[in-house]
């Protein structure tokens, strides 16, 4: 295990996913076969001057960017045709809005 992996074609960086694998793993090794998933993990770039929320979309995803608010307070989100949000990047004031959205993207792997 490290602080970046690929794991079924995403790459999962940070300490996130790193948790989700040694949760699975400890309980593997205790006797309670379990399986890791990843749910959404966005991931934040703390800078005092303007932070950063990130949660790209599936390499292979099909929908469309939609951009809201004027820099530094951007918020860009990525949707499917039906509407589902599949991605998002928040920079600034933005970025408050990060759990509220992160409970809409699917798992990475579940």
């Amino acid at each position: 295990m490290g602080d970046c992996a690929e794991v079924a074609g995403h790459v999962l960086v940070y300490v996130a996913p790193l948790m989700a694998a040694a949760r699975a793993l400890a309980a593997t090794l205790a006797g309670e076969a379990t399986a890791v998933s990843y749910p959404a993990m966005p991931v934040a770039i703390k800078t005092p001057a303007c932070p950063v929320v990130v949660s790209p979309p599936a390499r292979d995803a099909e929908g469309d960017w939609h951009f809201e608010g004027e820099a530094p307070d951007i918020k860009a989100l990525f949707r499917s045709g039906g509407g589902d949000l599949l991605g998002f990047a928040l920079t600034g004031q933005a970025v408050k809005e990060r759990m509220a959205l992160a409970k809409e993207l699917p798992a990475i792997l579940g």
